[in-house]
């Protein structure tokens, strides 16, 4: 058997049955309200220690040879002699006579080197960080609850038409 209101379901309804209509839903008592839930997603983040980095300075030790010009200076007495036989004025060296012909050197100045060591700077390394943001993609299922009527008996459904269906 077929529902002749289902018939005219799509078709405009007329003023009464639209008043009729509203006066029906207007006698209508709430019973109750069904919660239909649904699962969401909750993604926290745990930062973690995923590696770490020491820095040391290790000192390697070489033996250089570095060549250094020092210089002496060195005062040259020659006696040259008057050329006379009686053997003239005598010079003295250090309470050493000079006899004519006779070169000494006496030192008179010299440079001595004085090794030391000063640290500087070779090289610099620059050492810094930054983060990185990259966008993962997690597949889970949700489950959500849909509300199913289950008629038993002899069980009427009326259907109310929507805004479009009112025309």
């Amino acid at each position: 058997m077929t529902d002749p209101g289902k018939d005219r379901f799509n078709e405009p309804l007329t003023a009464s049955e639209l008043e009729t209509q509203a006066t029906q839903l207007q006698n209508v008592q709430l019973q109750g309200v069904i919660e239909l839930r649904e699962e969401r997603l909750i993604i926290k983040k745990a930062r973690e220690v995923a590696g770490s980095v020491a820095f040391t300075r290790e000192v390697r030790r070489e033996t250089v040879q570095m060549p250094v010009e020092l210089v002496t200076e060195v005062l040259i007495i020659e006696h040259l002699g008057t050329g006379a036989a009686d053997g003239g004025h005598m010079i003295t060296l250090d309470g050493t006579p000079l006899a004519p012909g006779e070169r000494r050197e006496v030192l008179v100045y010299r440079e001595e080197a004085q090794v030391d060591k000063r640290v500087v700077v070779r090289e610099q390394v620059s050492v810094s960080k930054r983060q990185v943001t990259e966008t993962r993609t997690f597949d889970a299922t949700l489950a959500r609850e849909e509300l199913v009527v289950i008629p038993e008996g002899d069980v009427q459904v009326f259907e109310e038409p929507t805004g479009d269906q009112q025309r």
